[in-house]
Protein backbone atom coordinates (compact mmCIF):
# COMPACT_ATOMS: atom_id res chain seq x y z
CA UNK A 1 0.00 0.00 0.00
CA UNK A 2 1.37 3.37 -0.96
CA UNK A 3 1.70 6.29 1.79
CA UNK A 4 1.92 9.67 1.38
CA UNK A 5 4.56 11.83 2.98
CA UNK A 6 4.81 15.42 3.47
CA UNK A 7 8.18 17.13 1.88
CA UNK A 8 10.07 16.58 5.18
CA UNK A 9 9.84 13.01 4.60
CA UNK A 10 7.00 12.16 7.06
CA UNK A 11 4.46 9.47 6.21
CA UNK A 12 0.90 10.93 5.80
CA UNK A 13 -2.04 9.06 5.99
CA UNK A 14 -3.66 7.89 2.87
CA UNK A 15 -7.56 7.92 2.12
CA UNK A 16 -8.42 5.92 -0.57
CA UNK A 17 -12.29 4.51 -0.95
CA UNK A 18 -11.51 2.08 -3.32
CA UNK A 19 -8.93 0.95 -5.95
CA UNK A 20 -9.68 0.25 -9.55
CA UNK A 21 -7.71 -2.37 -11.81
CA UNK A 22 -4.16 -1.23 -12.04
CA UNK A 23 -3.15 0.64 -15.41
CA UNK A 24 -0.88 -1.81 -17.06
CA UNK A 25 0.97 -0.74 -19.80
CA UNK A 26 1.05 -2.55 -23.34
CA UNK A 27 3.55 -3.05 -25.65
CA UNK A 28 2.22 -0.19 -27.92
CA UNK A 29 4.42 2.62 -28.87
CA UNK A 30 1.95 5.31 -27.32
CA UNK A 31 2.76 4.19 -23.69
CA UNK A 32 5.61 4.25 -21.55
CA UNK A 33 7.57 1.04 -21.23
CA UNK A 34 6.64 -1.62 -18.86
CA UNK A 35 9.95 -2.57 -18.00
CA UNK A 36 10.68 0.64 -16.06
CA UNK A 37 8.17 -0.31 -13.60
CA UNK A 38 10.54 -1.25 -11.32
CA UNK A 39 12.35 0.09 -8.14
CA UNK A 40 13.26 3.18 -8.78
CA UNK A 41 11.22 3.61 -12.08
CA UNK A 42 7.66 4.69 -12.66
CA UNK A 43 5.10 4.67 -10.02
CA UNK A 44 2.39 2.59 -10.25
CA UNK A 45 -0.85 4.43 -10.74
CA UNK A 46 -4.27 2.86 -10.60
CA UNK A 47 -7.46 5.15 -11.96
CA UNK A 48 -9.40 5.89 -9.20
CA UNK A 49 -6.73 6.82 -6.75
CA UNK A 50 -6.82 9.58 -4.67
CA UNK A 51 -3.81 11.60 -2.74
CA UNK A 52 -3.22 14.77 -0.27
CA UNK A 53 -5.93 13.21 1.48
CA UNK A 54 -8.19 12.67 -0.69
CA UNK A 55 -7.77 15.84 -2.46
CA UNK A 56 -6.72 14.61 -5.60
CA UNK A 57 -8.55 11.96 -7.80
CA UNK A 58 -6.81 10.24 -10.88
CA UNK A 59 -9.65 9.80 -13.19
CA UNK A 60 -7.73 9.46 -17.02
CA UNK A 61 -4.30 8.98 -18.65
CA UNK A 62 -2.72 11.63 -20.18
CA UNK A 63 0.38 10.78 -21.58
CA UNK A 64 4.10 9.71 -19.89
CA UNK A 65 7.34 11.02 -20.45
CA UNK A 66 11.05 9.68 -19.83
CA UNK A 67 11.21 10.99 -15.83
CA UNK A 68 7.13 10.55 -15.36
CA UNK A 69 3.94 9.32 -16.12
CA UNK A 70 1.27 12.19 -16.91
CA UNK A 71 -2.33 11.82 -15.42
CA UNK A 72 -5.71 14.07 -15.56
CA UNK A 73 -7.14 14.19 -12.05
CA UNK A 74 -9.66 16.21 -10.42
CA UNK A 75 -9.16 19.08 -7.52
CA UNK A 76 -11.83 17.98 -5.22
CA UNK A 77 -10.91 21.08 -3.14
CA UNK A 78 -11.78 23.30 -6.08
CA UNK A 79 -13.68 21.29 -7.92
CA UNK A 80 -11.12 21.65 -11.00
CA UNK A 81 -9.64 19.38 -13.49
CA UNK A 82 -5.67 19.53 -12.83
CA UNK A 83 -2.86 17.59 -14.34
CA UNK A 84 -0.97 15.37 -12.31
CA UNK A 85 2.62 14.40 -12.82
CA UNK A 86 3.98 10.96 -11.27
CA UNK A 87 7.39 11.47 -11.20
CA UNK A 88 10.26 8.22 -11.62
CA UNK A 89 11.32 7.45 -8.50
CA UNK A 90 15.16 8.02 -9.45
CA UNK A 91 13.70 11.55 -10.76
CA UNK A 92 12.56 12.89 -7.87
CA UNK A 93 15.69 14.41 -5.88
CA UNK A 94 13.39 13.79 -2.30
CA UNK A 95 16.97 15.05 -0.56
CA UNK A 96 16.14 18.12 -2.34
CA UNK A 97 13.56 20.85 -0.93
CA UNK A 98 10.77 21.65 -3.40
CA UNK A 99 12.11 24.81 -4.11
CA UNK A 100 15.50 23.76 -5.12
CA UNK A 101 14.01 21.59 -8.08
CA UNK A 102 14.22 23.31 -10.99
CA UNK A 103 10.52 22.58 -12.46
CA UNK A 104 9.40 24.27 -8.47
CA UNK A 105 11.99 27.18 -7.93
CA UNK A 106 12.26 28.65 -11.75
CA UNK A 107 8.41 29.26 -11.93
CA UNK A 108 7.86 30.65 -8.51
CA UNK A 109 10.94 33.04 -9.11
CA UNK A 110 9.58 34.48 -12.30
CA UNK A 111 5.97 34.45 -10.46
CA UNK A 112 7.00 36.68 -8.28
CA UNK A 113 9.19 38.93 -10.81
CA UNK A 114 6.66 38.88 -13.01
CA UNK A 115 3.35 39.01 -11.31
CA UNK A 116 1.29 40.46 -14.46
CA UNK A 117 2.61 38.67 -16.96
CA UNK A 118 3.28 35.33 -15.38
CA UNK A 119 0.03 33.10 -16.30
CA UNK A 120 0.23 34.47 -19.62
CA UNK A 121 3.02 32.41 -20.51
CA UNK A 122 3.96 30.20 -18.09
CA UNK A 123 2.10 26.82 -16.54
CA UNK A 124 3.16 26.36 -13.03
CA UNK A 125 3.18 23.98 -9.84
CA UNK A 126 0.40 24.33 -7.94
CA UNK A 127 0.99 21.58 -5.33
CA UNK A 128 3.76 19.06 -4.69
CA UNK A 129 4.12 16.24 -2.50
CA UNK A 130 5.55 12.83 -2.25
CA UNK A 131 4.22 9.47 -2.20
CA UNK A 132 6.07 5.97 -1.22
CA UNK A 133 5.08 4.13 -3.27
CA UNK A 134 6.40 -0.05 -4.41
CA UNK A 135 8.70 1.24 -6.54
CA UNK A 136 10.37 4.15 -4.00
CA UNK A 137 9.55 7.25 -3.17
CA UNK A 138 7.71 9.30 -6.13
CA UNK A 139 7.51 13.44 -6.47
CA UNK A 140 3.83 14.37 -7.32
CA UNK A 141 3.49 18.00 -9.43
CA UNK A 142 -0.44 19.04 -9.73
CA UNK A 143 -0.68 21.92 -12.30
CA UNK A 144 -3.81 23.32 -14.02
CA UNK A 145 -5.01 21.54 -16.90
CA UNK A 146 -3.74 22.93 -20.18
CA UNK A 147 -4.47 21.45 -23.72
CA UNK A 148 -2.48 19.80 -26.06
CA UNK A 149 0.98 19.89 -27.24
CA UNK A 150 2.12 21.88 -30.46
CA UNK A 151 3.36 18.25 -31.31
CA UNK A 152 0.34 17.00 -30.70
CA UNK A 153 -1.69 19.26 -32.68
CA UNK A 154 0.35 18.73 -35.62
CA UNK A 155 -0.68 14.54 -35.49
CA UNK A 156 -3.10 13.35 -37.53
CA UNK A 157 -4.89 9.84 -36.79
CA UNK A 158 -3.89 6.99 -39.73
CA UNK A 159 -1.45 9.48 -41.19
CA UNK A 160 2.79 10.23 -40.98
CA UNK A 161 3.29 11.67 -37.63
CA UNK A 162 3.26 15.58 -38.33
CA UNK A 163 1.24 15.64 -41.41
CA UNK A 164 -0.78 17.79 -39.92
CA UNK A 165 0.27 21.80 -39.97
CA UNK A 166 -0.97 24.71 -37.93
CA UNK A 167 -2.52 27.33 -40.35
CA UNK A 168 -0.25 29.37 -41.39
CA UNK A 169 -1.64 32.94 -39.03
CA UNK A 170 -1.44 30.81 -35.94
CA UNK A 171 1.55 28.84 -36.31
CA UNK A 172 3.46 32.42 -36.75
CA UNK A 173 1.56 33.49 -33.62
CA UNK A 174 2.91 30.46 -31.63
CA UNK A 175 6.23 31.04 -32.56
CA UNK A 176 6.13 34.69 -31.57
CA UNK A 177 4.39 34.20 -28.36
CA UNK A 178 7.20 31.14 -27.15
CA UNK A 179 10.26 33.51 -28.45
CA UNK A 180 8.22 36.63 -26.27
CA UNK A 181 8.40 33.67 -22.99
CA UNK A 182 11.95 33.38 -23.81
CA UNK A 183 12.55 36.98 -24.23
CA UNK A 184 10.75 37.39 -20.55
CA UNK A 185 13.54 35.32 -18.95
CA UNK A 186 16.53 36.92 -20.43
CA UNK A 187 16.53 40.76 -21.02
CA UNK A 188 13.85 41.51 -18.66
CA UNK A 189 15.80 40.13 -15.49
CA UNK A 190 16.58 40.86 -12.13
CA UNK A 191 19.37 39.14 -10.09
CA UNK A 192 19.56 35.83 -11.28
CA UNK A 193 16.16 35.67 -13.21
CA UNK A 194 18.06 35.00 -16.42
CA UNK A 195 16.85 31.37 -17.10
CA UNK A 196 17.82 28.88 -19.70
CA UNK A 197 14.90 27.01 -20.60
CA UNK A 198 16.95 24.10 -21.61
CA UNK A 199 13.86 22.21 -23.47
CA UNK A 200 12.39 23.80 -26.24
CA UNK A 201 10.55 21.65 -28.07
CA UNK A 202 7.25 21.54 -29.82
CA UNK A 203 5.97 18.80 -26.90
CA UNK A 204 6.91 21.45 -24.17
CA UNK A 205 4.27 24.13 -25.74
CA UNK A 206 1.04 23.90 -24.79
CA UNK A 207 -2.53 25.22 -25.89
CA UNK A 208 -4.30 26.02 -23.67
CA UNK A 209 -8.42 24.37 -22.79
CA UNK A 210 -11.25 26.78 -23.33
CA UNK A 211 -12.85 27.56 -19.61
CA UNK A 212 -15.61 25.12 -19.53
CA UNK A 213 -13.28 22.19 -19.86
CA UNK A 214 -11.92 21.96 -16.93
CA UNK A 215 -15.29 22.24 -14.88
CA UNK A 216 -16.31 19.02 -16.58
CA UNK A 217 -18.00 16.51 -14.79
CA UNK A 218 -17.27 12.87 -14.34
CA UNK A 219 -19.59 11.77 -16.57
CA UNK A 220 -18.44 14.70 -19.01
CA UNK A 221 -14.74 13.52 -18.96
CA UNK A 222 -15.99 9.84 -20.02
CA UNK A 223 -18.34 10.53 -22.52
CA UNK A 224 -16.03 12.87 -24.66
CA UNK A 225 -12.64 11.45 -23.88
CA UNK A 226 -14.10 7.89 -23.59
CA UNK A 227 -13.78 5.67 -20.68
CA UNK A 228 -10.38 4.78 -19.72
CA UNK A 229 -8.96 1.45 -21.02
CA UNK A 230 -6.12 -0.34 -19.41
CA UNK A 231 -3.35 0.11 -21.78
CA UNK A 232 -4.22 3.55 -23.82
CA UNK A 233 -4.05 7.12 -22.77
CA UNK A 234 -6.79 9.45 -23.94
CA UNK A 235 -6.43 9.14 -28.05
CA UNK A 236 -4.92 11.98 -29.81
CA UNK A 237 -7.61 12.53 -31.86
CA UNK A 238 -10.11 13.63 -28.58
CA UNK A 239 -7.58 15.82 -27.27
CA UNK A 240 -6.63 17.75 -29.91
CA UNK A 241 -10.26 18.39 -30.80
CA UNK A 242 -10.49 22.12 -31.94
CA UNK A 243 -13.07 22.89 -29.70
CA UNK A 244 -11.31 22.03 -26.47
CA UNK A 245 -8.41 24.58 -27.55
CA UNK A 246 -7.44 28.15 -27.43
CA UNK A 247 -5.32 29.84 -30.17
CA UNK A 248 -3.02 30.54 -26.81
CA UNK A 249 0.07 28.54 -25.80
CA UNK A 250 1.97 28.50 -22.96
CA UNK A 251 5.97 27.26 -22.51
CA UNK A 252 6.12 24.15 -19.65
CA UNK A 253 8.75 21.65 -17.91
CA UNK A 254 10.89 23.26 -16.60
CA UNK A 255 13.19 20.31 -15.40
CA UNK A 256 16.26 21.24 -17.58
CA UNK A 257 15.81 24.96 -16.48
CA UNK A 258 19.07 26.90 -14.88
CA UNK A 259 19.99 30.52 -13.84
CA UNK A 260 22.51 31.89 -16.71
CA UNK A 261 24.70 32.62 -14.07
CA UNK A 262 24.47 29.68 -11.67
CA UNK A 263 24.76 26.63 -13.77
CA UNK A 264 24.47 23.24 -11.86
CA UNK A 265 27.79 21.74 -11.78
CA UNK A 266 25.97 17.94 -12.72
CA UNK A 267 23.91 19.83 -15.28
CA UNK A 268 23.27 17.11 -17.99
CA UNK A 269 21.02 18.43 -20.96
CA UNK A 270 18.10 16.22 -21.75
CA UNK A 271 16.63 17.81 -25.33
CA UNK A 272 15.69 15.57 -27.50
CA UNK A 273 18.36 15.12 -30.20
CA UNK A 274 16.11 16.39 -32.70
CA UNK A 275 16.28 19.54 -31.24
CA UNK A 276 19.99 19.98 -29.64
CA UNK A 277 22.04 22.54 -30.72
CA UNK A 278 25.60 21.46 -31.91
CA UNK A 279 27.21 22.50 -28.67
CA UNK A 280 25.30 20.89 -26.46
CA UNK A 281 25.30 17.58 -28.99
CA UNK A 282 28.99 17.44 -28.59
CA UNK A 283 30.54 19.34 -25.79
CA UNK A 284 27.22 19.57 -23.47
CA UNK A 285 27.25 22.75 -23.37
CA UNK A 286 23.53 24.74 -22.98
CA UNK A 287 22.69 28.21 -22.87
CA UNK A 288 20.46 30.78 -24.10
CA UNK A 289 22.26 30.70 -27.84
CA UNK A 290 20.61 26.69 -27.17
CA UNK A 291 17.10 27.89 -26.59
CA UNK A 292 17.59 30.02 -29.87
CA UNK A 293 18.43 26.58 -31.75
CA UNK A 294 15.42 24.75 -30.06
CA UNK A 295 13.15 27.04 -30.92
CA UNK A 296 14.38 27.52 -34.73
CA UNK A 297 13.51 23.55 -34.80
CA UNK A 298 10.37 23.92 -33.24
CA UNK A 299 9.11 26.49 -35.43
CA UNK A 300 9.91 24.28 -38.26
CA UNK A 301 10.12 20.46 -38.20
CA UNK A 302 14.14 20.60 -40.28
CA UNK A 303 14.64 17.23 -38.85
CA UNK A 304 13.13 14.39 -39.05
CA UNK A 305 13.31 12.10 -36.10
CA UNK A 306 11.54 8.74 -37.50
CA UNK A 307 14.38 6.67 -37.38
CA UNK A 308 15.36 7.38 -33.65
CA UNK A 309 19.17 7.46 -34.77
CA UNK A 310 21.46 10.34 -33.37
CA UNK A 311 23.68 9.96 -36.99
CA UNK A 312 20.78 10.33 -39.01
CA UNK A 313 19.71 13.79 -37.55
CA UNK A 314 23.07 14.79 -38.09
CA UNK A 315 23.07 13.58 -41.72
CA UNK A 316 20.30 15.60 -41.94
CA UNK A 317 22.04 18.51 -40.39
CA UNK A 318 24.75 18.66 -42.99
CA UNK A 319 22.25 18.01 -45.68
CA UNK A 320 20.33 21.09 -44.90
CA UNK A 321 23.30 23.24 -42.96
CA UNK A 322 26.42 22.20 -44.46
CA UNK A 323 29.71 20.74 -43.14
CA UNK A 324 29.96 20.95 -39.48
CA UNK A 325 32.50 23.14 -38.07
CA UNK A 326 35.90 21.57 -36.73
CA UNK A 327 35.87 19.81 -34.07
CA UNK A 328 32.88 18.38 -34.09
CA UNK A 329 33.03 17.26 -37.89
CA UNK A 330 35.30 14.52 -36.74
CA UNK A 331 33.47 13.88 -34.29
CA UNK A 332 30.10 12.75 -36.83
CA UNK A 333 31.18 9.20 -36.72
CA UNK A 334 29.57 8.14 -40.07
CA UNK A 335 29.91 10.92 -41.66
CA UNK A 336 31.84 8.93 -44.57
CA UNK A 337 28.95 7.00 -45.29
CA UNK A 338 27.26 10.25 -46.54
CA UNK A 339 29.71 12.91 -47.12
CA UNK A 340 33.22 13.48 -48.63
CA UNK A 341 35.35 16.18 -46.39
CA UNK A 342 33.99 19.05 -47.70
CA UNK A 343 30.52 17.86 -46.74
CA UNK A 344 28.95 17.27 -50.45
CA UNK A 345 26.68 14.14 -50.33
CA UNK A 346 28.74 11.75 -52.08
CA UNK A 347 27.88 9.84 -54.96
CA UNK A 348 24.18 7.16 -54.49
CA UNK A 349 26.51 3.91 -55.51
CA UNK A 350 29.03 4.69 -52.75
CA UNK A 351 27.02 5.87 -50.10
CA UNK A 352 25.28 2.14 -50.28
CA UNK A 353 28.58 0.70 -50.52
CA UNK A 354 29.61 2.70 -47.88
CA UNK A 355 26.54 1.95 -45.54
CA UNK A 356 26.60 -1.72 -46.70
CA UNK A 357 30.01 -1.91 -44.92
CA UNK A 358 29.11 -0.40 -42.00
CA UNK A 359 26.77 -2.13 -41.11
CA UNK A 360 24.05 -0.30 -40.77
CA UNK A 361 20.75 0.44 -41.86
CA UNK A 362 21.11 2.64 -45.26
CA UNK A 363 19.38 5.95 -46.04
CA UNK A 364 20.95 8.18 -48.83
CA UNK A 365 21.56 11.91 -48.33
CA UNK A 366 21.00 14.45 -50.62
CA UNK A 367 21.28 17.96 -51.20
CA UNK A 368 18.88 20.42 -49.09
CA UNK A 369 18.33 23.99 -47.49
CA UNK A 370 15.99 25.75 -45.27
CA UNK A 371 14.32 27.22 -47.64
CA UNK A 372 14.32 23.88 -50.03
CA UNK A 373 12.32 22.52 -47.21
CA UNK A 374 10.04 25.82 -46.91
CA UNK A 375 9.03 25.33 -50.69
CA UNK A 376 8.15 21.54 -50.30
CA UNK A 377 5.94 22.09 -47.86
CA UNK A 378 2.10 21.22 -49.12
CA UNK A 379 3.45 19.36 -52.09
CA UNK A 380 2.29 15.53 -50.74
CA UNK A 381 -0.81 16.54 -48.31
CA UNK A 382 -3.24 14.14 -48.11
CA UNK A 383 -6.56 16.00 -49.10
CA UNK A 384 -7.98 15.70 -45.80
CA UNK A 385 -10.25 18.44 -43.42
CA UNK A 386 -8.46 19.00 -40.24
CA UNK A 387 -10.40 21.52 -38.68
CA UNK A 388 -10.09 25.38 -38.22
CA UNK A 389 -6.54 25.50 -36.39
CA UNK A 390 -5.00 23.35 -39.05
CA UNK A 391 -4.20 24.82 -42.21
CA UNK A 392 -5.95 23.25 -45.43
CA UNK A 393 -4.48 20.53 -47.26
CA UNK A 394 -2.10 21.03 -50.27
CA UNK A 395 -1.57 24.95 -48.70
CA UNK A 396 2.30 25.84 -50.02
CA UNK A 397 4.37 28.95 -48.47
CA UNK A 398 4.47 31.30 -50.75
CA UNK A 399 7.39 32.37 -52.22
CA UNK A 400 8.00 36.07 -50.41
CA UNK A 401 7.34 33.78 -46.84
CA UNK A 402 10.09 31.14 -47.97
CA UNK A 403 12.59 33.97 -48.28
CA UNK A 404 11.69 35.96 -44.96
CA UNK A 405 10.92 32.56 -42.75
CA UNK A 406 13.51 31.00 -44.39
CA UNK A 407 16.36 33.82 -43.29
CA UNK A 408 14.98 33.69 -39.58
CA UNK A 409 15.55 30.04 -39.41
CA UNK A 410 18.75 30.60 -41.02
CA UNK A 411 20.05 33.28 -38.61
CA UNK A 412 18.67 31.38 -35.53
CA UNK A 413 20.17 28.01 -36.46
CA UNK A 414 23.82 28.85 -37.22
CA UNK A 415 26.28 26.24 -36.02
CA UNK A 416 28.47 28.53 -34.01
CA UNK A 417 26.57 29.51 -30.63
CA UNK A 418 28.26 33.35 -30.80
CA UNK A 419 26.79 33.50 -34.39
CA UNK A 420 23.56 32.93 -33.56
CA UNK A 421 20.85 36.17 -33.79
CA UNK A 422 19.44 36.72 -29.69
CA UNK A 423 15.78 36.50 -28.24
CA UNK A 424 15.04 39.82 -28.75
CA UNK A 425 16.15 39.51 -32.73
CA UNK A 426 14.34 36.55 -32.77
CA UNK A 427 11.14 38.64 -32.06
CA UNK A 428 12.00 41.36 -34.14
CA UNK A 429 12.59 40.05 -36.90
CA UNK A 430 10.78 41.00 -40.29
CA UNK A 431 8.91 37.80 -40.18
CA UNK A 432 7.25 38.17 -37.11
CA UNK A 433 6.09 42.05 -38.62
CA UNK A 434 3.66 39.96 -41.01
CA UNK A 435 0.42 39.39 -41.37
CA UNK A 436 -0.75 37.13 -38.53
CA UNK A 437 1.95 37.55 -35.74
CA UNK A 438 -0.51 39.49 -33.03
Amino acid sequence: MAREMDNQGAPEARNVARRSPRFIPSSLDNVEPVEEYRPGGFYPMSLGDEFAQGRYKVLHKLGFGGSSTIWLARDRQQGALVTLKAMRADASRTSQSPDELPEIGVPKVLQRLYPDDFSAFFQAVKDNFLVQGANDIHRFLISRLAGPSVLAMSDSPGRISGSRRLRADLAKHVAKHTAETIRTLTIQRMHSAGFVHGDITTSNILFRVTDNVTKWSADEVCSILRPPETDDPIANSIITNPSFVQERTILVDFGQSYAVDNRPEDYEPGTAMHYLAPETRFEARAGMEADVWALGCAGFPLFEPFLGSDEDILRQTVETLGRLPAPWWDAFGQRKVWFDEDGSPISAEDQKREGEDSGGSFTQASTSSIRDKLRSVGTEDDDVYDGHLAEQSGTRIPEQEVEVFGDLLEKMMRYRPEERIKINEVVGHVWFANNGST
